[in-house]
């Protein structure tokens, strides 16, 4: 399993505002079923030309409770050691929307 994980500083409005852009931009999409005011859960949409092991899942959630500290996880079936993975492109991509506490 393939898992790319950071942690962020950003208030919850930018975060929702932020990635929607880049879900809506990357053939993903933000599943209302599992998503809440604290929690995002997002996906590849359901007419993503990927296999299925390669959808990717992403989940944004509060870093122990922190107001202002989220936890990103970005996860897919693929090997975790291999190189150029459709995860890894996707980590990348949000790590520029949503950068990794300094």
């Amino acid at each position: 399993m393939a898992l790319y994980q950071w942690i962020t500083c950003i208030e919850h409005v930018d975060v929702n505002r932020q990635l929607l852009i880049c879900l809506q931009e990357n053939n993903l999409e933000l599943d209302p079923e599992f998503s809440s005011r604290k929690i995002i859960y997002a996906r590849d949409g359901n007419k993503s030309k990927c296999a299925w092991n390669t959808r990717v899942d992403i989940i944004i959630s509060p870093n122990n409770g922190m107001t202002d500290e989220y936890v990103v996880e970005v996860r897919s079936s693929e090997p975790m050691l291999k190189k150029g993975t459709r995860c890894e492109e996707v980590a990348t991509l949000l790590k520029t929307v949503i950068p990794p506490k300094s």
